[in-house]
Parts: C-alpha cells; structure tokens; sequence
C-alpha cells in the first residue's frame, strides 16, 4: 500500500495542519468551545504554538486542541494522524507495518497511533449495546490442527424483525470463563458477555460447536481471514483490540453508514481521553501457552502429530 491507497480528496481536504485542526476542532466542540474546567464559552486564542492554545476568559484555565484526546502528547503532525484514522475506517483497515511506509514514522509511532484509534473503536462499541433478538455464540481463533492454542472468541449479533444481522460484538472472555485444556468457553463467560452487553431479554446461547444462524458464520470467516492476511496472526494479548476495530467497520457497514466512518471515528478520537505507550503494553491476563506443559514445542507438535495419526 502507498500513499496512492489514501483518497485523492481526502488528501486534498486534509493536507494542511490548519484544515485538520479545523476538522478537530469541531469534532471536539460541534457547538463551539467550552472550558472543560467551568464551561464557560468566552475565551482567548494564543497561536504562538504548533497548534492553537484556548484561555478560557472566566477561571483562565487554558486548553490545548489535543488534550484530553487520544492525540495529547503526540508530536506527530495532525495530518498523519488523519491518514491513518482514514486508512483504518476503510474495508480490511491496515498493518503497523504498511502505515509505518505512509506516514513515513518508525513502526513505534505507527503501532502506537493505530492503537490508540483502536482505543477509539472501543469507546464507540461501548457506547451501543445488542438490542431486539441477541444470539451468542463462541468460536476458537487460532490453528485449528492445535486445538489446545487457540483463543476462544464469543460473537454476539442483534437480529431484527427480518432475521438480518443489525450489530455485531467480538468479545475474548475471562481466562477463569474458559475451560482447559479444550478451551471451550463456560457458562459463565456467557453471562458476563450478556450482562455487559446485551440489552434484550430474548438472547440465545449457543454453546461451541453448536448450531448457530447461518448468517454468523461469514462473519467468523471474515474475521479468520483479515486477523491472517492483514496481520499474519495476532496473539492473545492483544487480539481484544482488533476484534474491536473489526467490528467498528462491520457495524458501520452493516448500517450503510460506511460514508461517515470517518467523522464518526474523530469525533471518537477527539472525545476519547489520552492513552499512554506504558498502558497499551501493559501485562495481561491471558489463557496459558499450550506446548509449555509439555517442557518443550517439539513435545507438544509430536503429541499432536501422534493424534493425527
């Protein structure tokens, strides 16, 4: 992917670092500045800085166009920024490493801006929850020759009156929710999934391997497909936060809103609150690394291969 990949007029509309503070702006404040200390709406505008400083007239406090964004801190320039929201709103999204090549930055800055979008992408799933008819389902991400490693995945979908899919939800489960060594998903990981996000008193559990609405399966698919080619596998620490941008896009284009993904996700980065590199990398609790029961990954392989056989 090259700079060609970006939109010809998104490049046009947003080349310059003052029509992308413009943009940022009113993502912010729709309705025009208001001091996050007092409210107050009166302010000073100091341009003696990179981007503009507003000093609210009432209690002084003085606010940057960044902070309290997931852009606060950055030095990047705001136009890279958009690029890359762009680039992550459009079918497939991209790799640290291909935006590393676009925004010409190191592969730090460029993992560490896609994840704060993607950090964005989870204050927008938050926000909705599953409605009307919910089915819920889970699912292994991973090898499917090595049962034993992969990452169990509950997929959640609201069903309108029409039986069409209206809003989906990825969501990894708790390590206590998840049986081992099978890896299978317990009751209750179904019921945290349900209570933090489904609002629907009819709901279907489907347990694994279970029989499911045929119109999940493209998506589980669809999600094996992307996390393999565009990522070459992603690993259990993080795979919450790709999920999470899978869905954005899938919802946005399951409501024919994939015209205004863009707007809709900065508004999302202009309302999120700043994440730190220290806090994206922090440890996690994730399930247990299969072939280390085994002393070695040669031992796991052959037990594996002995079953095959």
């Amino acid at each position: 992917m090259t700079e060609r990949a970006v939109d010809a007029a998104f490049l046009e509309l947003f080349s310059s670092e003052e029509n992308c503070a413009k943009a940022l702006y009113h993502s912010r404040w729709p309705d025009g500045y208001r001091c996050p200390l007092c409210g107050c709406a009166e302010h000073y505008l100091i341009r003696t800085r990179r981007l503009p400083l507003f000093e609210c007239k009432s209690c002084r406090y003085q606010a940057s166009l960044t902070a309290g964004t997931i852009l606060e801190g950055s030095s990047t320039p705001l136009n890279k920024w958009f690029k890359a929201i762009h680039l992550l709103t459009l079918p497939g999204g991209i790799s640290a490493t291909r935006l590393t090549g676009i925004l010409e930055v190191t592969y730090k800055t460029a993992w560490l801006i896609a994840h704060k979008i993607r950090e964005a992408m989870h204050s927008a799933d938050e926000a909705g929850k599953l409605s009307d008819f919910v089915q819920v389902m889970s699912f292994g991400y991973g090898a499917f020759h090595y049962p034993d490693s992969c990452q169990p995945v509950l997929l959640g979908a609201s069903f309108d009156g029409e039986d069409e899919i209206r809003h989906i939800k990825l969501h990894q489960p708790d390590p206590d929710h998840v049986r081992l060594p099978e890896r299978t998903i317990l009751k209750e990981g179904y019921r945290a999934f349900i209570s933090n996000e489904v609002r629907s008193s009819e709901v279907s559990e489907i347990p694994f391997y279970g029989k499911a609405n045929p119109k999940l399966s493209p998506i589980r698919h669809e999600l094996r497909s992307w996390l393999t080619f565009t990522f070459r596998g992603i690993g259990a620490k993080h795979l919450q936060a790709y999920l999470t941008e899978f869905c954005f896009r899938s919802n946005r284009k399951l409501n024919s809103q994939e015209d205004t993904s863009f707007s809709y996700l900065l508004s999302w980065c202009a309302s999120t609150a700043r994440i730190t590199y220290r806090y994206l990398t922090r440890p996690r609790r994730t399930l247990p690394v299969a072939w280390r029961t085994f002393e070695t990954k040669s031992k796991w392989i052959n037990m594996h291969r002995r079953s095959w056989g």
